[in-house]
């Protein structure tokens, strides 16, 4: 139980015990129920993590800034996050780095209600974010500006809560708008929403899920660290090669039981994954910028200290990776 850091934890997912050989626990936090984060419940699912001396933890925190607290007070060990609350945290005096990064350009689309139909009609509304400075809040942010909108002067932006508790809050009329990890487009056609806009096809960089930890924990715990990076590797294969096990896991995963939803989200999040996904520096200096137009202190950080790819470039000069692929 997370302690001294005033949090909630509203869900700890499948904590219970591996059989087999002793194994060390590993803390896993992940800050949405979203297709990204089922790499993680594949791992538990299939026994990769056991597999290379594991027993995950994996912990629900909704929001990115909330998740880094409990990085950052070692109730957590490794986190799967977007680059904007490890890097907040950071001009804060935090020492988060980030290992790998799945997404580099920004993977939110903009929701809104049945009647608002056009970017015109976004002014003076309000939209819903899980907490400030969370990975929703930056990609609510960044749509705004690059549709043309002041976030700051033209809508109001209110803190919500999770996914779930913000398209509730959208249906029922309590704000116009928010944002949803893409593709949201077959779900917002059963629930007679709008995609206003997407930032995939805008072509937004942002740093926008990675696996995240304080460099102090990485640089005590290689060996642990290693051995998961090679589960969530081999999650990665299976994800990506075995189609029908992925779509069911994410359905049983998110709760979502639109079949056609799922399938789409796999198709478009496939197409993105690298079989490595290194992490970006140029994505995290997209995230930096951002933040430097609230924070002085981000003006002169290069985005690039707050990657670390040395990990699974080991994995990779090792062979493990190559072996990886190879095997049937």
């Amino acid at each position: 139980m997370i302690k001294n850091v005033g949090l909630l934890i509203g869900v700890l997912l499948f904590a219970l015990p591996e059989t087999g050989w002793a194994q060390e626990k590993i803390r896993i936090g992940i800050g949405s129920v979203s297709l990204q984060s089922v790499l993680p419940f594949i791992g538990k699912q299939r026994g990769l993590f056991a597999k290379y001396h594991l027993v995950p933890e994996i912990v629900y925190i909704p929001g990115g800034s909330t998740n880094v607290q409990a990085l950052i007070s070692g109730n957590l060990d490794i986190s799967q996050l977007s680059g904007a609350p490890g890097a907040a945290a950071n001009l804060e005096g935090a020492d988060i780095i980030y290992i790998l990064g799945l997404l580099d350009k920004l993977n939110y689309q903009l929701i809104t209600r049945p009647e608002i139909r056009n970017v015109e009609q976004l002014k003076g509304k309000k939209f819903g974010i899980s907490r400030f400075s969370s990975s929703a809040d930056f990609g609510l942010r960044a749509l705004l500006k690059k549709l043309g909108i002041d976030p700051v002067k033209d809508v109001t932006i209110l803190q919500i809560g999770d996914e779930h508790a913000r398209l509730a809050a959208v249906k029922a009329g309590n704000i116009d708008g928010t944002v949803m990890n893409a593709p949201f487009g077959a779900e917002a056609e059963k629930l007679k929403l709008n995609v206003l806009a997407d930032s995939v096809k805008m072509g937004i960089p942002f740093f926008n899920t990675g696996l995240l930890g304080s460099k102090k924990f990485f640089d005590q715990n290689e060996p642990k660290v290693l051995n998961f990076l090679r589960a969530y590797l081999e999650s990665i294969k299976v994800f990506k090669t075995e189609r029908e096990y992925a779509v069911k896991s994410t359905a049983q995963f998110t709760r979502i039981n639109n079949t056609k939803a799922i399938e789409e989200g796999y198709d478009y999040f496939k197409e993105q994954l690298n079989n490595v996904p290194y992490p970006s520096a140029e994505a995290m200096h997209a995230v930096v910028t951002q933040l430097s137009e609230t924070n002085p202190k981000a003006r002169k950080i290069d985005g690039k200290i707050y990657v670390n790819d040395r990990y699974l470039k080991q994995l990779e000069e090792e062979g493990f990776v190559k072996k990886l692929w190879e095997s049937k």
